[in-house]
C-alpha cells in the first residue's frame, strides 16, 4: 500500500500548475492494470488523501515494509 496525505496547509502557488497529466483518472487506470485499488478524497481533518493498494505475489521471506 502507498498512502500520501496532505494536511491542507500547503504553500502559496508560485506560478501556474503544469498541465498535460492524467491525474487521479490515470493513477486509477494504472493501479487497475495490476488488479489494485485507488482511494482518493478529502480528509475530515482537512487536506487530501490518496491511497493505492497493489496485490503482491506472496513468497515466504520476501515481505517488504516501508516506513
Amino acid at each position: 500500500m502507498v498512502r500520501v496525505v496532505d494536511d491542507g496547509h500547503g504553500r502559496p502557488p508560485v506560478g501556474p500548475a503544469p498541465s498535460g497529466g492524467h491525474g487521479l483518472v490515470g493513477m486509477r487506470e494504472r493501479v487497475g492494470v495490476y488488479d489494485g485499488s485507488l482511494v482518493a478524497g478529502p480528509r475530515l481533518a482537512g487536506g487530501w488523501r490518496v491511497e493505492a493498494r497493489l496485490p503482491l505475489p506472496s513468497t515466504p521471506g520476501t515481505e517488504v515494509v516501508a516506513a
